[in-house]
């Protein structure tokens, strides 16, 4: 396992439509990656990762569900793979987000309070689930990513255009 570095916006891959794995995907080296990404998302830290957001332009995600960001509440893992919204809730809620891949953000998302999801496995076993509240919040967020949508895609234009010339001015003054 190792520390994958994160990107930051503006990263084209970020603003890319991620692909489906295909069944010769699922073997040991996908198993390190999703391993990789876990390890990266617990040290960043954060509640979620998607491939994209480490260079990698397949629809992987992974999530610690419980909102924890240390390894000790391992059960609340999950690795999803090629994962579909099946069914979402008409009722939504408003959460305030941030992500590793756009630092020093934050913005309240209206999201689906409850969805329903079908995805793969690490063995390329398909799952499906129910997700409610804070961790329907986290795994819209990640599936934003693999959709090539983040959350400056959310902001407003003028809240958006600020933020990416203070990163750049930052930029800049480091360089």
């Amino acid at each position: 396992m190792a520390i994958l570095p994160i990107l930051e916006v503006p990263h084209r891959v970020l603003s890319t439509r991620a692909r489906d794995l295909t069944a010769d995907e699922f073997n040991p080296d996908l198993e390190q990656f999703v391993s990789s990404m876990a390890e990266t998302m617990y040290a960043a830290p954060g509640v979620g990762l998607a491939a994209p957001q480490v260079g990698d332009g397949r629809r992987i995600l992974v999530a610690n569900l419980k909102g924890d960001v240390d390894e000790e509440s391992a059960d609340e893992f999950i690795a999803m793979i090629n994962p579909v919204i099946l069914e979402r809730s008409e009722k939504t809620i408003r959460w305030e987000e941030s992500c590793l891949s756009i630092p020093e953000y934050e913005l309240t998302v209206e999201r689906n309070h409850r969805i329903h999801v079908r995805w793969n496995d690490v063995n390329g076993d398909t799952q499906d689930g129910w997700f409610e509240e804070f961790p329907a919040v986290v795994v819209q967020h990640e599936m934003d990513h693999l959709d090539g949508v983040t959350l400056l895609d959310h902001s407003s234009r003028l809240k958006r255009s600020r933020y990416l010339a203070r990163r750049k001015k930052a930029r800049r003054v480091r360089d």
